[in-house]
């Protein structure tokens, strides 16, 4: 591919990627909190008594989440809540691992339930936040092709099962399947790869992360690899949503991915 055309090539993907972002109302730039479930009762609404206050919710509006049995259930004190767009009912919610996500709102405001490991919270978006209408783009790296790296890939024998710590402190296991190794300015590097589906995932950061970069990390997609060979494009690097917004729960990098080099490509810090 000629430079031009790689360079056009790499902005219309920015470009789709900026528009994904904020294609839906309930985006990582709408968000306006992270709501930890308890064991038992949590009151839910915009009163200053209750457990969940939601910024945005009228003072009136008072519900009750039970969480029970690894179970919550809906207990509605107000008519003005509705559930997936109708009138709320009492029942058990769907999180965001079942087939059907429940959608709580209220006016402009709306909730769903997260489970992340043992743990339950509320997430809540303001769809008509301000934030959506305001935003501006990301910010990026001027595109390099030296960037664009041709790596060796050794898949593992075995897919390797390592722990990984999420923002909010939640542990699980990933498996890794190979490993790429490549050069940045005569500096051995690697990373390790999860299967993302059709590509691999290399969960990553590096030293750009002090001054220019989110610090806790990027992710690159790559193709899986062809004769053992994988192409990383840290041109196309992006941040985890937890660069815009503190109330995401994304991947930490595993220690194995943590470069000594600078990667001065891909996206940098959010304004």
């Amino acid at each position: 591919m000629a430079e031009s055309s790689y360079i056009e090539f790499i902005q219309n993907q920015r470009i789709e990627r900026e528009k994904r972002l904020v294609a839906n109302p309930r985006n990582w730039f709408s968000l306006v909190g992270l709501f930890h479930i308890l064991e038992g009762i949590n009151l839910l609404g915009g009163n200053e008594h209750n457990s969940i206050i939601i910024p945005g919710v009228p003072l009136s509006v008072n519900a009750t989440l039970e969480l029970t049995d690894h179970k919550v259930i809906l207990k509605d004190g107000s008519s003005s809540l509705l559930l997936n767009g109708n009138t709320s009912e009492n029942r058990v919610l769907n999180s965001d691992h079942d087939t059907n996500t429940d959608i709580l709102s209220i006016g402009p405001i709306q909730m769903m339930l997260l489970q992340r490991g043992e743990q339950f919270f509320i997430r809540a978006w303001d769809t008509q936040s301000e934030k959506i209408s305001g935003f501006a783009g990301l910010n990026h790296f001027p595109i390099d092709t030296a960037w664009r790296i041709e790596a060796e890939f050794k898949p593992f024998a075995e897919p390797r099962v390592l722990p990984v710590e999420d923002f909010i402190g939640t542990k699980y296991e990933v498996k890794f399947v190979g490993q790429a190794f490549f050069n940045v300015q005569g500096i051995p590097c690697s990373l390790i790869a999860e299967d993302d589906e059709e590509d691999l995932l290399f969960s990553f950061s590096d030293l750009t992360k002090s001054d220019a970069t989110y610090p806790a990390g990027r992710y690159l997609l790559a193709a899986k690899p062809a004769n053992n060979r994988v192409t990383l494009d840290f041109n196309l690097a992006r941040n985890w949503p937890c660069a815009y917004t503190p109330f995401a729960t994304c991947p930490l990098p595993p220690f194995e991915n943590h470069l000594k080099v600078r990667i001065e490509a891909g996206e940098k810090r959010y304004q």
